[in-house]
């Protein structure tokens, strides 16, 4: 039987549009990039606002970001 660690990552959910602060969540991550114009790791995330799919979320060198605008 394989051992797979769930990889997870508290992320900092905002919309900058409306200027809204939802908090920092713990979210499961499906996989890892780079941005290819400004080079800062992007990870696809599972939403944890029960709409199901994924979201995308930057690390903004203090923390992770995913702006919902």
């Amino acid at each position: 039987m394989q051992n797979k660690t769930r990889k997870t990552l508290k992320v900092h959910f905002l919309n900058r549009g409306y200027d809204t602060d939802y908090g920092v969540k713990k979210v499961d991550v499906i996989s890892n990039s780079i941005c290819e114009f400004t080079t800062k790791p992007l990870a696809e995330i599972r939403s944890p606002f029960g709409l199901g799919g994924s979201l995308v979320a930057e690390y903004e060198g203090k923390e992770w970001v995913c702006d919902l605008d």
